[in-house]
């Protein structure tokens, strides 16, 4: 058919036809200028031979339905094609699975952080805002800082200092809003039940600017506390199985060091820990096996009275861990690593000024002393 005597409106029943759209379709009609760029054909009535820029064989026209298309993504095929020549292949990695292979999209360098994180999102079943992403960092294969969701660049920005053909980003997907997540801290400890028998790793997210009051708020959201426990809650140190008092309420966030060796674990305070008499304290134990070094097993803390009898607090203790006399072996108070046994006798009552700080120690609060009451566990 010889089309350059045609005008372009000539043409439009006939792309109808094609196109199986009702014959009075108004269609916008483009001419492909090369890959990545088409121009909108404005004069309708003139030979196609004179609104074309160089008419030839194999020359592309491009239709679409006119009219309001600005509900659609890509609103125009102007822009489609801009789309269609930057899209690239781009692995996504869960960050939380160590040598994940991901899975792989094909996306446009021109997206924005938001269309990026849809397209993810609709991938992996789950809202937009529940995932946070990471660069790949430039010189290894690991995720870097986190991407904030107001970032302003584009999907070209995020990829660039990837490896020639290994386009590569990172994900998480979370349990709050990633907007939420970017104004709170996360913190990571440890929760003990009350029958100390086991220990599990929780997540929280208190506010940036919040203290240790705050974290434990937060943690009340995440725990179940004893039906007819306190409700109170603390916060403690654990290092190489061995407890410590933790932090103030007061003290901010920011002077929590969670890097190291150190956890942090969060209980409920026992009631019977609640109020202390003057003739009572919260002495720090632990499991040792053979020395006092080798220490295992969940630390924890203890009421001593003084003056009760040595096996009437061995009794509270055995009930306390809910275990059985003969898994004890011996108790010793340590004192500047070393160990001072107790006689195993009706006689022996417990002494608080075996519990009291030494000249040399420091007092980390009135809660308890440094030294420890701990228990030798026979190995099976």
């Amino acid at each position: 058919m010889e089309i350059s005597r045609f005008c372009a409106e000539e043409l439009i029943p006939i792309l109808n036809e094609r196109a199986g759209f009702p014959p009075d379709t108004e269609l916008a009609l483009y001419e492909e200028i090369k890959p990545n760029l088409v121009e909108k054909i404005d004069n309708l009535t003139e030979p196609l031979e004179k609104v074309l820029e160089e008419l030839m064989d194999g020359d592309i026209i491009v239709f679409q339905k006119e009219g309001d298309n600005q509900m659609y993504e890509l609103p125009t095929c102007r822009e489609y094609f801009k789309d269609l020549f930057h899209r690239v292949e781009v692995t996504f990695c869960d960050k939380t699975i160590p040598n994940d292979t991901g899975f792989t999209m094909e996306l446009s360098l021109r997206m924005t952080y938001d269309q990026m994180a849809r397209a993810v999102a609709q991938r992996l079943g789950t809202d937009p805002y529940l995932l946070q992403f990471f660069k790949c960092q430039t010189y290894k294969d690991s995720p870097g800082h986190p991407l904030k969701c107001t970032f302003e660049g584009s999907l070209k920005d995020l990829v660039s200092y990837c490896k020639p053909k290994a386009k590569k980003l990172y994900y998480q997907q979370l349990s709050i809003r990633v907007n939420e997540l970017e104004n709170k801290k996360q913190f990571k400890c440890i929760w003990v039940g009350p029958s100390l028998k086991e220990e599990k790793e929780i997540i929280l997210y208190p506010n940036k600017n919040g203290t240790v009051a705050t974290l434990l708020e937060e943690a009340k959201k995440q725990v179940e506390l004893s039906e007819n426990g306190s409700g109170k809650l603390r916060i403690l140190e654990i290092n190489s199985s061995k407890l410590s008092p933790g932090p103030r309420e007061d003290v901010p966030l920011d002077n929590l060091n969670t890097s190291g060796t150190k956890l942090y674990r969060i209980e409920e305070i026992p009631n019977d820990e609640l109020n202390l008499a003057e003739d009572e304290m919260l002495v720090p134990v632990a499991h040792f096996h053979k020395d006092i070094f080798s220490t295992f097993g969940i630390p924890f803390f203890f009421k001593i009275k003084h003056g009760e009898p040595f096996p009437k607090m061995k009794e509270r203790l055995l009930k306390k861990l809910g275990v059985q006399e003969k898994e004890f072996e011996k108790f010793a108070v340590v004192t500047m690593g070393k160990p001072h046994f107790i006689m195993d006798s009706p006689e022996y009552c417990m002494d608080l000024a075996d519990f009291r700080i030494h000249p040399n120690q420091t007092m980390k609060n009135k809660f308890c002393s440094l030294s420890t009451f701990k228990r030798r566990h026979i190995a099976t």
